[in-house]
């Protein structure tokens, strides 16, 4: 499940909205959950609201400042075998680094897992690119997504990428690079054709097909349902986005698996 949960701006409180919020996580019940947006207190709120689950990733700002892409994972069901994050720039293991002329530093977050009832193993990165609607948000959009994709081909097996992309799948610079790497889009994999748009601006569904929340797989990787969950007012008032909900089944162990 990837959602972007919306920074806390004052016009839409979050102390009104978190318990709206864990109510759809909790319903749609995911093994991995993606956030976007997440700054230090949303990320303790999600700790607390969600016994039993552990998390990876850090601030944009390094540490706890600034807005996290995180990973929630069930830690009765995975084990974290390894994780790390690095931002979106020539010097991504930098901390805070922004090369490229984004409006705001962009970064990503990456788990390995085995599952504990299974064996398998597999990697999610999670992630929240540039939002400009320019030509300069296009490059920097596109050298992301190149960048993601170079880190990701060291890992060895299963790989599944997430995120806010902040154009529409399919639709934009970031979409060739995936392509080229061997991703394939969830929602294309299983034919899906719900046309309501994954960012929902407080309002309710609109069907104007604009999905820039992914999620994208590459390996063996069976894709056995993705919707996008816009069930009620409720979820309509948690943020700004609708939650992606994928039923995934990773391939089969692996040895000496390579983290990125």
């Amino acid at each position: 499940m990837t959602y972007n949960i919306k920074n806390p701006e004052p016009e839409h409180h979050w102390e009104r909205r978190l318990p709206v919020l864990l109510d759809v996580v909790r319903r749609n019940a995911p093994d991995v959950l993606c956030v976007q947006e997440a700054f230090a207190g949303q990320m303790d709120d999600l700790r607390a609201g969600l016994p039993g689950w552990a998390d990876i990733g850090q601030g944009r700002e390094g540490g706890t400042a600034g807005e996290h892409s995180a990973v929630f994972f069930r830690a009765d069901r995975l084990e974290l075998l390894g994780d790390g994050v690095f931002w979106l720039s020539d010097t991504p293991d930098v901390v805070a680094s922004n090369t490229w002329g984004s409006v705001f530093m962009r970064m990503a977050t990456w788990g390995r897992f085995r599952d504990r009832r299974t064996g398998g193993d597999f990697t999610v990165l999670t992630t929240h690119l540039d939002h400009e609607a320019s030509a300069n948000g296009d490059e920097v959009r596109r050298r992301s997504a190149e960048l993601i994709a170079r880190r990701m081909a060291e890992v060895d097996g299963p790989v599944v990428v997430t995120g806010d992309f902040n154009e529409g799948a399919g639709l934009g610079a970031a979409t060739p690079p995936f392509v080229s790497a061997g991703y394939v889009d969830t929602w294309t994999a299983v034919g899906a054709t719900d046309p309501v748009s994954s960012f929902n601006d407080w309002r309710p569904p609109t069907s104007d097909g604009v999905r820039i929340d992914w999620i994208l797989t590459r390996g063996d990787v069976a894709v056995e349902s993705v919707r996008i969950d816009h069930d009620g007012p409720e979820t309509w008032a948690a943020s700004d986005h609708f939650p992606v909900v994928a039923t995934l089944r990773p391939g089969g162990p692996l040895e000496g698996a390579r983290t990125p």
